[in-house]
């Protein structure tokens, strides 16, 4: 590992290689486009994007920016970000614990600067949009501390052509909207069939657009799919000034976003953090011939109702009901009580176990008590109970609380849920007809950690990981045979959104 001088500014020159099989997330929630799904309906209700949903949408990025943080053992930042956006500067633009705790996770490497073009941390001229306040505070932090930025390639002829296929990988996807399904596009982005099939021709008409752009020579990035399908003529798209009366803008627009936040981390193999109430990978409908081979080989396995159930009928969870009773939530920690916590023993329990299923996944090792799914739940809970020790707050309110094991079968989508004192309970998302006449589907399987309210009558998953990625022949016959097992189970009630969720799959 080399070291970088860039005028007063040294760090340590990495690459992807060097990050190793740590868990090393990209937060979505820090691109200042980011809208959840209810902010997002709130603008289009409203015909546009307003002061106040503005200041929501700094809100809840904060939040979810602070749960990067602590779900994630390592966290890319992208360069532009740490002087543009409030939500990040905000710690370090002061005095006090949250800049000292902000500046050790930088020179530990939990926050990590990410560069694209750039050759050193700092722009070495002023951009072109006024960010004073967060770029001269930036500035001072990164000349009196040594950090670690990684780039695709500190070549730069290398560099240079890496960084071109990350840009020609974004561009392609969409001509990929010819191939999207109806009943997907329901189950990811919540609508109905009517709406579903409107969406999907107005898909094929940017992908269309895409195609002739691409052929013609012209270059396609974000800002030019924003001009011509999400603001409009005249539109600004830094003041994310939407045209809400666009076809299916929601849809475009959100799948558009999805992929720019993927597209980085998968150039550089780490996952991608998409936040709660976000549409999640599966939206991108990647596909089989997507399925990602982990850093260590090895082909994709296979996979069958059979297994899954098996799978289903090993986990226990009586050594985690005590946990389950109360749960604190998280949102009024500090940058410092988070760095607090990441000290604790009950931190490195989580990240430990959680690394271990990550990164060697195998339904055998989910069912494992020992290092498997109930011990991650375990950890992670008994991590927020610490978490609230920390913040020395019982203030707050308090939930029961959840573990989910949602597997997501082609379009269709079952969540299994643990609760306390009830075993389990499932929700179906998405038509299993839908799979009729489908040889082979892409087979995840997800965790997520969460909450419901005292009533039940909803839930909220905090974060999600994707821990293994299969395959299955017959998917139809083989998603009917595990819904009739759950069948006999309790269906969940309501759904308050999705959750943080810690993907890794390729484009």
């Amino acid at each position: 590992m080399s070291i970088g001088h860039v005028g007063d500014v040294s760090f340590r020159k990495l690459i992807s290689a060097d990050l190793g099989r740590s868990i090393t997330a990209v937060p979505q929630s820090l691109d200042n486009q980011w809208f959840d799904r209810e902010l997002l309906g709130r603008a289009i209700r409203e015909g546009g994007v307003s002061e106040a949903i503005l200041r929501e949408q700094a809100r809840r990025s904060r939040r979810e920016y602070l749960r990067a943080l602590l779900n994630a053992e390592k966290v890319l930042v992208n360069r532009a970000f740490l002087y543009n956006s409030p939500q990040v500067y905000r710690d370090f633009a002061g005095k006090g614990r949250d800049r000292e705790a902000f500046r050790e996770m930088l020179r530990q490497g939990v926050i990590i600067p990410m560069l694209l073009w750039e050759d050193g941390p700092v722009p070495e001229s002023d951009p072109h949009f006024q960010v004073t306040e967060g770029l001269e505070a930036w500035r001072r932090v990164a000349e009196s501390t040594m950090m670690s930025c990684l780039r695709l390639s500190w070549d730069d002829t290398e560099n240079r052509a890496l960084a071109e296929n990350v840009n020609k990988t974004f561009a392609a996807f969409p001509t990929g909207f010819v191939q999207f399904e109806v009943p997907a596009l329901q189950r990811d982005f919540r609508i109905g069939e009517e709406e579903a099939r409107g969406a999907l021709l107005r898909l094929k008409e940017v992908g269309r657009w895409v195609f002739d752009e691409l052929d013609a020579g012209r270059p396609v990035v974000r800002q030019r799919l924003y001009e011509k399908f999400i603001v409009g003529e005249g539109g600004d798209v830094a003041r994310r000034e939407y045209d809400v009366r666009r076809p299916h803008m929601a849809v475009v627009k959100q799948l558009i976003d999805l992929k720019y936040a993927t597209n980085l981390a998968d150039a550089v193999d780490v996952f991608a953090l998409t936040p709660s109430d976000s549409p999640r990978r599966t939206a991108l409908q990647e596909g089989l011939a997507h399925v990602r081979k982990r850093r260590d080989g090895g082909e994709t396995p296979w996979t069958d109702a059979d297994e899954l159930i098996t799978l289903l009928r090993n986990l226990t969870f009586e050594d985690v009901q005590g946990l389950l009773e109360a749960v604190p939530t998280l949102d009024h920690l500090s940058l410092a009580d988070i760095w607090q916590v990441r000290n604790e023993r009950e931190w490195h329990a989580y990240n430990a176990a959680l690394a271990r299923v990550i990164n060697a996944p195998s339904i055998d090792a989910l069912a494992d008590p020992d290092t498997g799914v109930t011990e991650i739940s375990r950890a992670y809970l008994a991590m927020l109970h610490k978490a609230e020790e920390v913040r020395n707050d019982r203030s707050g309110e308090r939930f029961g609380g959840l573990t989910q094991i949602a597997i997501d079968i082609g379009a269709v989508t079952v969540g299994i849920f643990f609760l306390p004192g009830d075993g389990i309970a499932y929700e179906l998302l998405g038509e299993v007809g839908s799979l009729a006449g489908s040889r082979l589907a892409r087979v995840t399987l997800r965790l997520g950690l969460g909450r419901y309210r005292g009533n039940r009558s909803g839930h909220r998953i905090d974060a999600t990981a994707q821990l293994l990625d299969l395959r299955m022949e017959d998917p139809y016959r083989e998603a009917k045979k595990l819904i009739e097992y759950l069948t006999a189970r309790n269906r969940a009630q309501g759904r308050e959104g999705d959750g943080a969720d810690l993907s890794n799959e390729s484009a």
